[in-house]
């Protein structure tokens, strides 16, 4: 193997005191309670590329590299971990694909922790849980700015599937190495090597192994280790519809609590609040976070628990009388739960022209990502949108882009947006609002090439030579599969609790709905697509957290 050695380059600059902390001799010898003492020869393999569940390993001595090969056979050592030192990041809390290898150097002996094991050990030594966490959750942000152990994707900037599986692949934390086929000559050589051509684009290379043509989500995931599926065979307590922050938090919740949770995600966690660059009136984050972090420390959070993050799930349906309730899937083996509680949250709306859907994803987008950013870097672009999540968009887009032209339908933004957004807004010479301004046309061949909006006081149109749209407009609840059983309002938000009895769809007589209860007993509903609620991440979170001990009720009421 041609090695080429980046030692602890898995790391963001400075961060290596957390990135690889070494445990006191004190810690090993609790540590010790859980663990067998395991040895291995000079070049010997602990584990590979590839692996599901792999074991826990705390160094005693000798070294262990971790390595990968990139798309041309190459090795490359990116850590190596030395006594005291341990070995893992974000995927110990799951059943995904191991990333990259690891190998001895020298002899090494070492702790090794099984699965169950280390769950065991975590819990019972909370400050060695958090040392392990936080390094964890480092090395992960490491791989994503490195880009280590990351699959290939040769595609079009045109080409909206490209795009989508690029934010599927970081949205879930998992690094990506795209090259467009119109500006990259050794996109053309890629495709030449594998026997492919331009018509088969997207193409997705996963360790210069597995080649993936037009993949959807669900192949993508598969192939790259990402696709978690359901346990066969088992009745979860808990089932939760969709990974937002409210879905999140019920996971969180469940899982602490003892409930068998799963959580069945459609693409990646975090629901809308994962598109935002940077959350500042969240409570507990003076300096903000954004929706990427939000998502990814309540992922590690809820699997350290020990929930379930099934992903791609596209949910079809819920059957079932009564529970245990059955939730089919696209492409998956369906899920039997005691209790669902619906999180699928909304949809931003189209704008309603007769071509709009047309340039979706090829210059029409509905989320504010680095990723759409990196597509108009030094343009000229719209966000349309009054409320906070076009205001996020328009400021975290305007350090990216040229100019930004903010148009709502009101004339002021405030009613509808967070003050200290509102003050950035006008403080800033790069963004420029348009209020009382709708977009009127939408025009272009296979990318957008040119937007008029229209001033619907004065009747005024502009036309500009425009490339990038994104859409922050109004609210679809994703609620499609909830199907006649669950009553929802007239515009598809679900219904619970008191309203479900005034419209006279409460089936049961010896008790009432709990408040976030739907006409379907043990399946509530929480968040954006609840009927009602208020559209703050915050809110989301605390009904996610509230609900849980109303499945607890219901499910203790199942026994009775």
């Amino acid at each position: 193997m041609n090695d080429k050695s980046k030692p602890r380059s898995a790391v963001p600059a400075g961060r290596d005191h957390q990135a690889f902390p070494k445990l006191a001799e004190e810690q090993l010898q609790r540590m010790r309670l859980f663990a067998v003492e395991d040895s291995f020869n000079d070049g010997e393999l602990l584990f590979s590329r590839g692996e599901r569940s792999l074991d826990f390993f705390v160094l005693l001595d000798g070294c262990i590299e971790i390595f990968d090969f990139d798309c041309d056979g190459n090795g490359q050592v990116f850590v190596s971990h030395c006594a005291g030192e341990f070995t893992g990041e974000t995927d110990l809390f799951s059943n995904r694909k191991a990333l990259v290898s690891g190998r001895a150097k020298g002899m090494t002996r070492v702790l090794r922790f099984a699965r169950d094991s280390f769950r065991q050990m975590m819990s019972a030594n909370p400050d060695v849980a958090e040392t392990i966490v936080r390094a964890i959750i480092v090395r992960r942000l490491g791989i994503l700015e490195n880009n280590l152990g990351a699959s290939y994707l040769i595609g079009s900037k045109n080409d909206a599937m490209t795009l989508r599986i690029r934010r599927f692949l970081r949205g879930n934390g998992y690094p990506i190495e795209t090259r467009f086929i119109e500006d990259e000559s050794d996109a053309e050589q890629l495709l030449a090597k594998y026997g492919r051509t331009r018509e088969d684009l997207p193409l997705l290379l996963c360790h210069g192994e597995e080649v993936l043509s037009k993949p959807t989500l669900l192949e993508v995931g598969e192939v790259v280790g990402i696709l978690e599926r359901p346990q066969p065979n088992v009745v979860y307590d808990l089932a939760v519809i969709g990974g937002g922050p409210g879905g999140m938090a019920t996971a969180v919740y469940g899982a602490s609590e003892g409930l068998k949770t799963i959580v069945l995600e459609r693409e990646t966690p975090g629901g809308q609040a994962s598109t935002s660059s940077r959350i500042e009136n969240y409570l507990g984050f003076p300096n903000g976070l954004s929706g990427q972090e939000l998502a990814g420390r309540a992922q590690i959070q809820s699997q350290k628990f020990g929930a379930t993050l099934a992903l791609p799930m596209n949910v079809l349906g819920i059957d079932g009388q009564a529970s245990p309730y059955t939730i089919r899937l696209d492409g998956i083996d369906d899920v039997q739960a005691r209790c669902i509680v619906i999180a699928s949250g909304a949809t931003y709306r189209r704008l309603g022209l007769e071509n709009d859907a047309h340039f979706e994803g090829r210059g029409v987008h509905y989320a504010a990502t680095a990723i759409e950013a990196g597509y108009c870097e030094n343009s000229e672009i719209v966000v349309v949108g009054g409320g906070n999540s076009a205001g996020q968009a328009a400021v975290f887009l305007s350090g990216k882009t040229e100019h930004v032209h903010l148009l709502i339908r009101r004339d002021s933004l405030a009613a509808t947006m967070s003050e200290y957004l509102i003050q950035r807004i006008h403080a800033s010479d790069r963004i420029t609002l348009h209020t009382q301004t709708e977009i009127t046309s939408l025009d272009g061949n296979d990318h957008l090439e040119e937007v008029s909006w229209t001033d619907r006081e004065t009747g005024e149109r502009s036309t500009r030579l425009l490339r990038h749209v994104f859409l922050m407009i109004g609210a679809r609840p994703n609620s499609e599969f909830a199907g006649d059983r669950i009553l929802t309002d007239r515009n598809g938000f679900i219904c619970t609790g008191s309203s479900v009895v005034e419209e006279n769809r409460w089936p049961l007589s010896d008790r009432a709905p709990e408040l976030f209860e739907t006409s379907l007993p043990g399946v509530f509903a929480i968040g954006d697509v609840r009927s009602g609620s208020v559209k703050r991440v915050a809110s989301a979170v605390g009904e996610g957290s509230i609900c849980v001990q109303f499945v607890h009720r219901v499910l203790a009421s199942f026994t009775q």
